[in-house]
C-alpha cells in the first residue's frame, strides 16, 4: 500500500470513530508506531486532523475542493483539509444550522447618491470584502450562538483563496468548500448611498450556480445532523430542491430566504417551514405592489396559499410583518443609528434561523432577529456582526417598545 493510500484510509477511520491510537493503527496498517506517527503529523499539516497524546482526534473544520467529476466518481477521492478558526470562548451553541448558499466577493463603492441614467458619478470610497447570502446569513447564525456548517462554492481563481482564508478566520464553526475549473468565483458590485443608506446590487453568481447532484450528496449528512436548513435563491434551483427535500425527508425545519427573487423558488414550495423576503421580494412572488402594512398583510396571504406556510416580510424602516401559521403581526422596528444597510436582511435571516434552530417560538425569533438587525446596521461592513451580549441588551431595553401587534387573526382577512 502506498503512503497516500495509508494516509487515506486513516483519515477515512478517524472521520468515523473520532479518535485513533497510534497502536491501533500500526497493528492495522502492519506498519512501525514510527510510520503511523510520521502519517498523523502529515495530516496534521495538511490540516486534517489534531493529534494527541497516543493518537489523533478529528478536527473541527473541513474544506472539501473538487475540481471535476467523473462517472467513476468516489467521494474517498475527495481532498479535505481542516481549517482553524478564531473561537469565541463564551459561546454555548443551543441549536445547529446548516446553510447552503452563495459566497462572492463584494466590491461596494461609497456613493453620495445614487447614480441617474446615463451619469458619472465619484465615488467616496471603493472597498472589496467577503459577501455572499450564504455566507453572511452563516457568520449572522454563528454570532447569534448557532452551531453553524456552511456549505458554498468557488471556482478555482485568486478569490477562492480569499473565501478560503475568510471563512477559515470567520469563526463559523464548520464548512465545506466545492471548486470548479469551468466557472469563477461569484462576485457582486454595489452601490452604497451616503444619503439614505439604500443600496443597490448586481450579482454574478459564477461558481455558486453550478451545484451538481454528487455535490449536494456528499453535503447530506451536514442537513442531517442540523436542527435548521437555511436556503437562499442565490444557488442553482436543482441543489436546493435536492437539499429542501431531503430535510423535509428527516424532519428538519427548511427556511428559504426569497432573494434574490427568482420564479423557480415556488418550486420549493411545499419542503419549506418558514418563508421570508424583503417587501420588494414579496411584491413579485405576490404579484401585488407592496407600500404599507396592509399591503404586506395582503401579500402574506397569497404567499403563505394552502398550506399556510410561516411567512416573515421585512418592511424596512416600517419593520416586520409576519405570519405564524395562525395570525398576522406587525413588529415596529428597533430605533438604531443606520451606519451601513448592506446584508442587513442576510443579518435577520441569519439570527432568526439560530433562535428557530434553538427551539424559540416565532414570535421570539423574529423579536431577536429583528434586536440583531438594529445592532448589525449601527456598524460598518457586512463582517461587522454585534456581540450576542449587545443584541439582548437592545432586546431587553426595547422589548415593551417592540411588543407584536396582531395586525389579523385569519390569514386571509382584509
Amino acid at each position: 500500500m502506498f503512503s497516500e493510500e495509508r494516509r487515506q484510509e486513516i483519515y477515512t477511520i478517524i472521520r468515523e470513530q473520532k479518535k485513533v491510537k497510534v497502536a491501533q493503527l500500526a497493528e492495522k496498517f502492519s506498519v512501525t508506531l514510527e510510520t503511523i506517527r510520521s502519517d498523523l503529523k502529515y495530516l496534521e499539516g495538511e490540516g486534517l486532523i489534531k493529534r494527541c497524546h497516543g493518537g489523533a482526534i478529528l478536527g473541527k473544520q473541513e474544506i472539501k475542493k473538487i475540481s471535476k467529476f467523473s462517472d467513476s466518481f468516489d467521494i474517498s477521492c475527495l481532498l479535505h483539509d481542516l481549517l482553524i478558526v478564531r473561537e469565541r470562548k463564551d459561546r454555548k451553541p443551543e441549536g445547529k444550522v446548516c446553510v447552503l448558499g452563495s459566497f462572492v466577493v463584494d466590491i461596494i463603492a461609497n456613493v453620495e447618491s445614487f447614480p441617474k441614467v446615463g451619469e458619472l458619478v465619484n465615488s467616496k470610497s471603493n472597498s472589496i470584502g467577503p459577501g455572499g447570502k450564504g455566507t453572511n446569513q452563516a457568520m449572522a447564525a454563528s454570532f447569534s450562538d448557532a452551531k453553524v456548517h456552511l456549505i458554498t462554492k468557488v471556482g478555482e481563481d485568486h478569490f477562492s483563496k480569499y473565501a478560503y482564508k475568510y471563512l477559515q478566520e470567520s469563526g463559523i464553526d464548520s464548512f465545506t468548500i466545492f471548486q470548479t475549473e469551468t466557472v469563477p468565483t461569484g462576485s457582486s458590485i454595489s452601490y452604497l448611498a451616503d444619503k439614505t443608506q439604500n443600496n443597490i446590487t448586481a450579482t454574478y453568481l459564477g461558481a455558486n450556480n453550478t451545484f451538481s447532484q454528487q455535490e449536494i450528496d456528499i453535503s447530506l449528512p451536514y442537513v442531517s445532523e442540523a436542527d435548521v436548513l437555511l436556503l437562499q435563491g442565490e444557488i442553482n434551483i436543482e441543489a436546493n430542491i435536492k437539499a429542501a427535500l431531503f430535510a423535509k425527508s428527516v424532519n428538519k425545519i427548511v427556511i428559504l430566504n426569497v432573494a434574490p427573487y427568482n420564479e423557480n423558488l415556488k418550486q420549493l414550495y411545499l419542503y419549506l417551514d418558514f418563508i421570508t423576503l424583503n417587501a420588494n421580494q414579496a411584491s413579485h412572488w405576490a404579484d401585488i405592489e407592496i407600500n404599507d402594512i396592509n399591503d404586506a398583510k395582503q401579500a402574506i396571504s397569497i404567499i403563505s396559499g394552502d398550506e399556510s406556510k410561516k411567512v416573515i416580510i421585512y418592511m424596512d424602516e416600517l419593520g416586520v410583518v409576519y405570519f405564524d401559521g395562525r395570525a398576522t403581526f406587525h413588529i415596529p422596528p428597533m430605533p438604531s443609528l443606520r451606519v451601513d444597510t448592506m446584508a442587513a436582511t442576510d443579518a435577520f435571516n441569519g439570527a432568526f434561523a439560530s433562535k428557530i434552530a434553538a427551539g424559540g417560538t416565532m414570535h421570539e425569533c423574529v423579536l431577536f432577529a429583528s434586536a440583531f438587525l438594529s445592532a448589525f446596521i449601527e456598524q460598518k461592513g457586512v463582517t461587522a456582526m454585534p456581540v450576542l451580549s449587545q443584541v439582548q441588551a437592545r432586546l431587553k431595553s426595547r422589548l415593551e417598545d417592540i411588543r407584536p401587534l396582531i395586525i389579523c387573526n385569519e390569514k386571509r382577512c382584509v
